[in-house]
């Protein structure tokens, strides 16, 4: 099957105003979450796996020495390096296969990119992140309204969205322990209210 291949639109589905409230909202959650994680072990550092042109990955510096972003589409990443050349961004093949040791990582983030995976690469791409943060934290950021996306075939090639529930993505992060979660919140209007979940997962 053909990789879809993400463009900028899709990966910012908005602009203007509402982009500003949205990625203000997520970058404050995303800071929650390493606030949470540096609480219990210092964070030397981090990546953001599918980090499309970093709108996220800058967070990663506020608590992070060194701060890796890997990404497939080399546009996206075009637009990361010339934007923020103080970050490692890595162009990769498939996000199940990390060129980095285990344990590379005290804090690794993955947001909102499973969810247009089918379960089989979804879950080899959680089985990496488990990898490469062996002692640290995994952040999953994704959609967790298991009727989303259930109704119809999947057609992963379109880059659809397939909701799973919080425990799913739970048993997948096993033996790691779920140490944080809370809704994901954007700005308001937006045609659903429930938009997923952020799960904090430590080893």
């Amino acid at each position: 099957m053909t990789r879809h291949q993400w463009s900028f639109d899709e990966v910012s589905d908005i602009s203007g105003a509402a982009a500003s409230l949205r990625n203000y909202l997520e970058q404050r959650d995303v800071r929650r979450c390493l606030e949470a994680a540096a609480s219990e072990r210092a964070l030397g550092s981090a990546c953001d796996v599918g980090c499309g042109y970093g709108r996220l990955t800058m967070v990663l510096r506020e608590a992070a020495r060194r701060v890796v972003g890997f990404e497939r589409e080399d546009d996206l990443l075009s637009q990361a390096r010339r934007l923020q050349p103080e970050i490692e961004w890595v162009s990769i093949q498939d996000l199940a296969r990390l060129p980095v040791p285990d344990g590379a990582f005290d804090f690794a983030m993955s947001f909102t990119v499973l969810q247009h995976m089918s379960d089989a690469a979804a879950r080899r791409v959680a089985d990496e992140l488990k990898r490469i943060a062996r002692g640290g934290f995994v952040l999953l950021v994704e959609e967790t309204d298991a009727a989303l996306g259930g109704d119809v075939p999947p057609d992963w090639e379109l880059g659809m969205t397939r909701g799973r529930a919080g425990s799913t993505y739970a048993a997948w992060m096993e033996p790691w322990k779920l140490r944080l979660s809370f809704p994901r919140q954007i700005e308001p209007g937006y045609a659903r209210s429930d938009v997923g979940t952020y799960m904090l997962f430590a080893s």
